[in-house]
């Protein structure tokens, strides 16, 4: 955890992406490049077409348009699902954020840590959320989904298996 609060003082998205599990990353990678339901890629090609001359969008339609794209990347198409990530979190690289990361992690703020195995939940005294899940991969610990986005990312694969 200390790491990852590194990471961010340091605001390396390199880093911060070397410490997702890989099922964080497959996640961020669906965010990103998905089609059921659609990704930011497709997302943002589909609505700009609303917005392209011709095309027959009210203005309340183009001003809803714009607000939405306004909160997704200008470019998703020469992304990879690393540079989502960053994007994704850049808000969060700033001092402010930095310092909050900080005491979020810092071991006087944890009030339990429960190792299962190659999995462990951290419980933080303050934090909202104030769980938050780890596993170990290759020996390493790993920033991992929470349980909810995991079963969630589970359901997914199984989706796509049957069909």
């Amino acid at each position: 955890m200390m790491e990852w609060a590194e990471a961010v003082m340091k605001q390396d998205t390199d880093a911060l992406w070397d410490r997702l599990s890989p099922d964080a990353q497959e996640w961020f990678k669906r965010e990103l490049e998905g089609t059921n339901p659609p990704g930011a890629r497709a997302t943002v090609k589909m609505n700009k077409a609303f917005l392209e001359p011709g095309a027959r969008t009210t203005e309340e339609d183009r001003q809803r348009v714009i607000a939405l794209l306004a909160t997704l990347p200008p470019d998703p198409e020469s992304m990879t699902p690393k540079d989502y990530y960053a994007w994704r979190i850049k808000a969060e690289l700033t001092p402010e954020g930095s310092e909050r990361t900080h005491r979020l992690f810092s071991k006087a703020n944890i009030k339990e840590i429960v190792v299962e195995g190659d999995r462990a939940t951290v419980i933080l005294k303050n934090g909202d959320p104030d769980r938050y899940s780890w596993v170990r991969h290759d020996g390493v610990w790993k920033n991992d989904l929470k349980p909810s986005i995991l079963r969630a990312l589970e359901d997914a694969r199984k989706r796509e298996k049957t069909k």
